[in-house]
């Protein structure tokens, strides 16, 4: 099997999906990040399964958290 190519496969589709880990926990000084993740409020209390990460304490889809994390926007909250 061509390790190098399935795990490239894996980043890909990760990447493509937004893959951010499961309850990650995030802060930001961004306006725009927060009024997306206050925009997916609705969102996420009627699908509560599909925002397990958070910015600034409010629950958001984890593609919105893998984004800001990508762009540089987001930090890590611990």
């Amino acid at each position: 099997m061509n390790t190098k190519g399935a795990l490239l496969g894996i980043v890909l589709a990760c990447a493509l999906a937004g893959c951010a880990t499961t309850g990650t926990k995030t802060s930001t000084e961004s306006a725009a990040y927060k009024d997306l993740a206050k925009s997916q409020q609705w969102w996420c209390s009627t699908f509560q399964a599909s925002c397990t990460c958070s910015i600034d304490g409010m629950q958001t889809t984890c593609s919105l958290v893998y984004a800001c994390l990508n762009s540089g926007n987001c930090k890590a909250a611990m």
